[in-house]
């Protein structure tokens, strides 16, 4: 079998040559062809870009480090949330700080850390696209993305979904046999607050103590047995004391009126002595 000796296809699987660089040189119409190495297709690039080349390269630096502060995984710029003027804007902005070129040439001066997106960890593993983060330029471009407000994740708005409350029912349905003896209660309680008002069982209430009554009953029927016990032990106990309190009351007006029949007599006697002396 015959060895393949086109360089096209021997640089393009070449495991130096990253597909950010393969894409550049494939988007500035570059003949990779006549490019035998990861080197020769940088210089290229380069020389292509001219004046520009150094923006480019501190626009792929910058969104490798937004990438690593973002801890994202997009493989490209574009697959960041900024669109080119936005990759530009943060390029320019690591430039304009001093320091920033020369130690950005100095960290990326091996052709495989150029126009590519790249990692970074507490120390250098070029082979594997992994740079410092102990750098000036990783440092300036740390504090120009954050005094950007570029530094936190950007998340999808939440989509809002609509949901419909379910209507509960005030009354649950109730068995036959719980609805026989719910109103067995009702009539109880009713019983019970007509006689307190003074009526019989027998005798028509008034229209407005009928419907104090028809109040009571339907506070009844949403109470639950625990709650109902409760109550009517309340209420017994609350008529225990009405009783005793007039059970009270009628004997103090009998101890007055025993008390004054006695200072009235006493009262009598004297007055009929002073009359016979």
């Amino acid at each position: 079998m015959a060895a393949n000796n086109n360089p096209n296809t021997s640089l393009a699987t070449s495991a130096s040559l990253h597909p950010n660089q393969s894409s550049v040189a494939t988007a500035l119409g570059l003949d990779m062809a006549k490019l035998s190495s990861v080197a020769a297709v940088v210089d290229a690039i380069e020389s292509t870009l001219g004046k520009v080349a150094e923006e480019e390269s501190a626009r792929w630096f910058a969104i490798s480090v937004l990438r690593h502060l973002r801890k994202a995984k997009w493989s490209t710029p574009r697959d960041s949330d900024l669109d080119d003027a936005g990759q530009k804007d943060l390029a320019k902005g690591c430039l304009a700080v001093d320091g920033f070129s020369a130690s950005l040439r100095t960290v990326i001066k091996d052709s495989r850390s150029k126009f590519r997106i790249v990692g970074f960890a507490s120390s250098k593993k070029i082979e594997r696209g992994v740079l410092a983060t102990g750098t000036k330029a990783y440092k300036i471009a740390v504090n120009t993305i954050v005094a950007a407000g570029l530094a936190a994740r950007k998340t999808k708005p939440a989509s809002y979904k609509t949901t419909t409350k379910k209507k509960v029912d005030p009354q649950p349905q109730l068995k036959p046999e719980l609805k026989d003896k719910l109103k067995e209660v009702e009539k109880t309680v009713v019983g019970r607050r007509a006689k307190r008002r003074g009526y019989s069982i027998g005798e028509s209430m008034p229209v407005g103590d009928t419907l104090k009554v028809t109040s009571e009953e339907n506070q009844t029927v949403s109470m639950s047995k625990e709650e109902f016990a409760g109550l009517d032990a309340a209420l017994s106990k609350n008529d225990a004391e009405i009783i005793q309190q007039n059970w009270d009351y009628q004997q103090n007006e009998d101890r007055w009126s025993r008390l004054l029949g006695l200072l009235a007599g006493v009262g009598f006697f004297v007055f009929v002595a002073l009359l016979l002396l």
